[in-house]
């Protein structure tokens, strides 16, 4: 044949393969365009990179798509039963059917991200907000941050991120760019987006209506920052490896894409399995290396049964290690839906009938299949619903491959026996596996795409995960749609016993939320809530709280004396001296070893003080002030129905002493014009209870003998004798001054402690029990007035936060009188800034402080944010104190918990609402020492001086390690170690029995930290 018979041929030939070439690969261009339309080849740089082009705090672009994103908050699910878990299961799926009637065919991505351990921005932040901080409290909570994280007390955290694709790129990238875009691109070899800002606003409007739309669902959700999205995509790259802290580089504007290096800076070789991933240590200069996988949901169950312990989502929170979840998918509208469905059914039913045909035998799986893809096609037939196109990602971080392998190994057979399902490690795709992990669109290239592992689900499959429970409470930051955050994360407690996260808290966090003002710690005796009590006293005054402890007992100038004397607190002299008021002055033999501690110190002891240092018309601001709570406080003396049978003789006395010293008062005005209140104070003497019961008595001696009626002689007989025998009562005595001399005043130092030891308990209605709630409501008066008396502000912080310490508070509580003053002063605190914390062992008068509180209800607000409870003994005080836990009465689950609670642990309502067990944290041996209450070990413990610099006390060690030895084994200190004596164990650290005369055995098994 003529060779020249098969050019043309030859010629059709590579035409075609050309045109192949062309269409397929996108090689060459068009003859009938321009050069310069012709689309470039990205270099290589460009291709490699990830493709974050744009993002600020409201959206972020991801190649050419636009997403926007918020996080979800998080419900504590710790005492919740599954049936009371049910809606915060349909939580996600109600937002997405929201969203999928808003919006036609969205993409989203649920991505669950844990938060690795880093308490260096706490650190900073809460030492930034203190009002007037110590040295010390600086090193108190730098040192608690440090022990915290290096020895493993504090697992990681998770957030719930919810993303969602609401716009697109043009091809343009803005007029009057190129030749900026020309040097960025040289400079850096990757390109540049230069975004309309009219465009950039309708993405924000589209971005505003996706929060809108989750909050209308009933989601409650805070915006996602800038910051927090290099947040997480750094923790999705960095695996283990501890997040770089230099978020000034990504601060400053929204990045550009040749910006975005700055965030996220990394090398990951693909290996077959796994991704080794590399980073620069920004301190050292060193490349640190964590390994990386991604496992795929392959196989997984058509229908699960909701259950607390088959949620996958809070079984992942409580691993040893952490694991990224992405769960991104294509929500369908119904008909959309629908048909998929069918078209399943469809193609079941064909195989089924194709088997058959053949005479094979037909799989019972195959039967299930059609059976549930006929149930979905007639359950959208009665009812459309929306439906999803979804992939499910899991990613895992290990220092070695060999830890990665076990790590991956334990996760395939977790969802193997929880859920039956399936989850695989794909290789050689792992790249492409991370792209699909990160925020945003991820993998689109045609060639490796990964949509074999899509599946079609029904929404309500999200909610099975619970992936929005934790074990979180304490305190928190909301940041509002404007940016602006209220409340911050206070002092730290100690960490949550499911799941080990941190506790926080702070008084005036919750009032800076617009809470009310009150916390109650409550439980029974050696529990260890005086031990979080005086934790919190001490670190607050510290922080530069104006702080007031009324204490009927000794525990809280028992911590204050150690931390300021030291061992001397161990001499027989000791408290004789602290009697007499001269601790620390000259001439005394008892010199302070923190002489900066004791002179921000006061410790005010009125039953052992000379008599009438609490009269009531000295203490208070005005007389007219005074009389009103004298004749208070004589009511709770004698009981109703003494005081109903004297009260008319009473109430003309204090109307005569208080008019006779207002026209005292007005004649020195006239007389000084120019007169000061100081200066009348000083010119005229103020009356006292004393005097004014005086004239009861007086007024009996005049008509006993002139003629009066028996009946009336009878009744001021009666009141003349009690009154006299009111005065010369031992403990009374403090109420009434012979002497117009100033009463108990106060300088306005960090603490003010009041200790009542040796008062009779406040329980019945003796008269002993009503002259003990006499006094503790005069205390506690003179406590609020001491904190309302502030005048002192700083020019950026504001007025001086203040708090208030009320120990055994069911005594004022008790009486209506107690009851009406502590909701006053709830309400009134939150105004002043002034927190009040109530320390009590029966929380049933507590409870219908807000229950019976008919204006906090009104108002919607409760006015006890926070409770702290402890072990109870019994059902009937577990069952009071329920109510407080917005529990019902007969909640037996949580009756059982408070009693099972070991010393140091309490479950915690948090301002929002939360529950959850808590471990409180001591930390450091001497603030352990400081509280020791238990008469058979106090010696031990305060043998050694404290030092006066934090950063030479010792943190305290687990109780193994310190049975048998003889001394503490403790990290940093300075201080010698204690000489050998009997064991240390923790539960007299929690002992709170104080002066009650009440102890308990020691178990050795029991640690000094929790």
């Amino acid at each position: 044949m003529n060779p020249l018979y098969l050019l043309p041929l030859l010629a059709l030939v590579v035409i075609g393969i050309g045109a192949v070439l062309i269409f397929v690969f996108n090689v060459g261009g068009s003859d009938d365009k321009p050069a310069k339309q012709q689309k470039a080849r990205e270099p290589r740089t460009e291709r490699e990179r990830l493709p974050y082009r744009y993002g600020d705090d409201v959206i972020f672009c991801w190649g050419r798509s636009v997403w926007t994103g918020f996080f979800v908050t998080t419900t504590t699910d710790e005492h919740i039963t599954t049936d009371e878990l049910v809606p915060e299961a349909l939580k996600l799926p109600n937002l997405l059917h929201q969203i999928a009637r808003e919006f036609h065919r969205p993409q989203f991505q649920v991505m669950l991200v844990p938060r690795h351990p880093d308490l260096t921005g706490w650190v900073a932040d809460v030492s930034e907000r203190a009002w007037h901080p110590t040295d010390n409290y600086v090193k108190l909570i730098d040192r608690e941050a440090e022990r915290a994280l290096t020895q493993g007390r504090i697992g990681a955290q998770y957030d719930v991120l919810f993303l969602m694709r609401v716009g697109q790129l043009g091809d343009s990238r803005g007029p009057g760019s190129a030749a900026v875009t020309a040097i960025a691109d040289q400079a850096t070899g990757v390109h540049d987006e230069y975004l309309d800002p009219a465009v950039v606003a309708e993405w924000h409007e589209r971005a505003d209506e996706v929060y809108a739309v989750a909050v209308d669902s009933g989601v409650e959700v805070q915006p996602m920052l800038r910051r927090d999205l290099v947040r997480v995509i750094r923790t999705c790259l960095f695996g283990h490896l501890p997040l770089p802290d230099d978020g000034t580089a990504v601060d400053r504007r929204p990045w550009g894409a040749h910006e975005f290096e700055l965030a996220a800076d990394f090398r990951a070789p693909n290996h077959k399995s796994r991704l080794e991933v590399s980073v620069i240590d920004d301190d050292t200069g060193e490349d640190q290396t964590t390994y990386l996988t991604t496992l795929v949901a392959t196989s997984w169950p058509d229908a699960i049964r909701f259950a607390k312990t088959r949620a996958w989502g809070r079984i992942l929170k409580r691993l040893e290690f952490p694991v990224v979840v992405s769960w991104r998918g294509l929500l369908l509208p119904p008909e959309e839906f629908r048909g998929r469905g069918k078209k399943i059914r469809d193609n079941l039913e064909d195989e089924a009938r194709d088997m058959d045909r053949a005479s094979a035998r037909i799989d019972s799986l195959l039967v299930d299949q059609v059976e549930r893809a006929n149930t979905l096609v007639d359950e959208q037939d009665s009812k459309p619903f929306p439906g999803m196109e979804s992939q499910l990602l899991l990613t895992l971080s290990a220092p070695t491959p060999e830890e990665l392998e076990n790590r991956r190994k334990r996760l395939e057979r977790l969802f193997a026996k929880t859920l039956d399902a399936t989850v695989l490690r794909p290789k050689r795709l792992q790249y492409r596996l991370l792209y699909n992990v990160l925020p945003g669109d991820g993998d689109k290239s045609p060639i490796g795409r990964i949509a074999p592992f899509r599946r079609l689900q029904e929404l309500d499959q999200l909610g099975v995960a619970l992936l929005t429970t934790a074990t979180q409470v304490g305190d928190r930051a909301v940041v509002g749609r404007d940016g602006i955050a209220k409340g911050w994360q206070g002092m730290l407690v100690g960490r949550t016993r499911d799941g080990h996260y941190p506790v926080h808290y702070s008084a005036h966090s919750a009032i800076a939320r617009e809470n009310g003002a009150g916390v109650v710690v409550v439980g029974a005796s050696g529990g260890g809530k005086t031990t979080l009590a005086l934790k919190v006293f001490h670190y607050e005054s510290e922080a530069g709280v104006r702080c007031v402890f009324i204490d009927p007992k000794i525990d809280a100038a028992r911590m204050a004396y150690y931390l300021a004397f030291g061992s001397q607190v161990l001499d027989a002299e000791f408290m004789r001296h602290a009697a007499e008021g001269c601790l620390g002055e000259g001439g005394c033999p008892f010199q302070p070893v923190n002489p900066s501690y004791w002179r921000d110190t006061e410790i005010i002891d009125p039953l052992r003080g000379r008599a009438g240092n609490l009269d009531p018309l000295l203490t208070s601001a005005t007389v007219t002030e005074g009389r009103m709570h004298a004749q208070a406080m004589l009511e709770i003396f004698l009981g109703d129905q003494a005081w109903n049978r004297i009260s008319g003789y009473v109430v003309e006395a204090f109307s005569h002493v208080v008019n006779e010293y207002d026209r005292q008062v007005a004649a020195f005005r006239t007389a000084h014009p120019d007169a000061t209140r100081d200066d009348v104070e000083r010119a005229v003497a103020r009356p006292t209870t004393w005097h004014t019961l005086q004239l009861v008595v007086d007024e009996f001696e005049r008509v006993k003998g002139a003629g009066v009626a028996d009946t009336e002689v009878r009744d001021l007989r009666f009141a003349a004798a009690v009154l006299e025998d009111l005065r010369k009562n031992p403990y009374a005595r403090v109420a009434f001054a012979r002497e117009a001399t100033v009463g108990v005043g106060d300088s306005g130092k960090r603490r003010t402690i009041i200790t009542l030891r040796g008062l009779p308990r406040a329980h019945g209605t003796s008269s002993s029990a009503n002259i003990a709630r006499g006094i503790i409501y005069l205390v506690t008066r003179l406590g609020f007035q001491m904190l309302e008396e502030t005048t002192e502000r700083d020019p950026v912080k504001g007025w001086r936060p203040q708090m208030l310490f009320v120990d055994e508070a069911y005594s004022v509580a008790s009486t209506g009188e107690g009851r009406d003053l502590i909701s006053f002063v709830l309400k009134q605190g939150r105004a002043f800034n002034i927190g009040v914390v109530l320390i009590t062992q029966q929380a049933g008068d507590l409870a219908r402080i807000e229950s019976e509180d008919v204006d906090a209800k009104a108002a919607g607000t409760n006015q006890i944010h926070t409770v702290f409870a402890f072990r109870h003994h019994s059902d009937a005080d577990a069952a009071q104190t329920l109510p407080l836990l917005n529990r019902a009465t007969n909640d037996r689950p949580m009756i059982e918990t408070l009693k099972s609670l070991r010393d140091g642990e309490c479950v915690m309502r948090d301002v929002d609402s939360e529950l959850a067990s808590v471990e409180v944290d001591r930390a450091f041996f001497e603030f352990a020492a400081a509280i020791q209450s238990n008469p058979h070990l106090e010696s031990r413990f305060k043998a050694v001086d404290p030092s006066p610099d934090v950063d030479d006390w010792r943190v305290v060690e687990e109780a193994a390690q310190l049975i048998g030895v003889g001394g503490l084994g403790a990290a940093g200190g300075g201080a010698p170690p204690v000489a050998a004596g009997p064991d240390i164990d923790g539960p007299a650290a929690y002992d709170d029995n104080g002066g009650d005369g009440e102890s308990r055995p020691v178990r050795a098994d029991e640690g000094i930290s929790v």
